[in-house]
This record gives structure tokens, sequence and C-alpha cells, in this order.
């Protein structure tokens, strides 16, 4: 059963040795022709293809980024909601007119004598959260701050202002800056 066709037609003298090669070579001819053709095809089915599922894929993940920033901001705006809710300071309608500054306008808030002072050193700052301005340590509204760079915080105190400590006996005495050692 090894033999062809070819071969037992050329055996009994039905075809000769050129006709065969000739049949041989047309077939060749007519499978590369078509292995070329299907090729081509299949590549740029495949380059479509392959193109279609990139984007598809850059934009799943524009999605997704878009999706856990709007997540994070969410997580960000309660964990300030919880903050400021938990640690504001009872303000005083009756008490001293504390005036500060936001985006160019003058803002007040009426707060205690004692409150007043605590916001000027700095010891207490003030957190805008929603239309309204509230009144919180100071190491909350750093940590507001730290959190959202958009969310209103005041704080009186320079970044490299040194601790007031009432209990200092060398308080009243100011240390020179030219003091050379």
């Amino acid at each position: 059963m090894g033999n062809s066709f070819q071969d037992q037609f050329l055996k009994l003298g039905l075809v000769d040795k050129k006709q065969v090669s000739k049949v041989k070579k047309q077939k060749h001819q007519k499978k590369k022709q078509k292995s070329a053709k299907k090729h081509v095809v299949v590549d740029e089915n495949a380059l479509l293809a392959q193109e279609a599922l990139a984007k598809k894929k850059v934009r799943a993940q524009e999605l997704n980024r878009q999706r856990e920033e709007k997540l994070k901001k969410r997580e960000v705006t309660a964990a300030i909601k919880q903050m400021v809710e938990k640690n504001k300071l009872e303000k005083d309608d009756n008490g001293v007119a504390f005036r500060f500054n936001d985006l160019g306008k003058i803002q007040r808030m009426f707060v205690k004598k004692e409150m007043a002072d605590q916001l000027s050193s700095g010891q207490l700052g003030i957190v805008g959260f929603g239309n309204s301005y509230e009144v919180v340590p100071r190491t909350i509204a750093e940590k507001i701050r730290d959190l959202s760079d958009k969310t209103f915080v005041l704080t009186n105190r320079s970044p490299g202002a040194k601790e007031l400590n009432p209990d200092d006996p060398y308080s009243d005495y100011e240390v020179p800056d030219d003091l050379m050692w």
C-alpha cells in the first residue's frame, strides 16, 4: 500500500515520467499559493483581532483606574467626615469672632475666648467640611491635610515652629540667633 496512484499508473504504463513530474509540480504550486493566501488573510484577521483586544484591554484598565479613583475619593471623604465629626469642638455663638481667610474671602466663626487664643497660637485648627467650618485639634487638622489637599485646613503655625511648653522654666529667655559655638 506504500505505492501511490502515480507510481501504479507509471508501472502500468498509463503515464510517463514527464506527466507525473508536471502534475507534482502543479500540485506543489497550488498548495504553495493556497497556503500563502490563507496565511496572509489569517495574519490580517489575527492582527485586527489583536488590535481590538488590545484596545479593549486598555479601555478596561482605564475604566478600572477611574473606578478606583472614585472609590478612593469616597473613602477619603468618609474618613475626613468621621474625623471631623468625632473630634470637632463646640463653637459658641455668643463668643468672640475669630476671622480667617479662605480662598481670598474673610470668614468669621464665633468661638470661646480660650479657643480663639488656641487657634491663634496654632494649638487648634479649622477644617472646612461641607458648607461649614469646624474647630478641631491641630493633630487632626494636619492628618486631614495629609489625606486631602482639596480640603480647607487652617493651622496658624509655621511648619518649622517649635512646640511651646508652658512648663518650660527657660521659656522667658530668648536664645540669640547669632550665637556661634
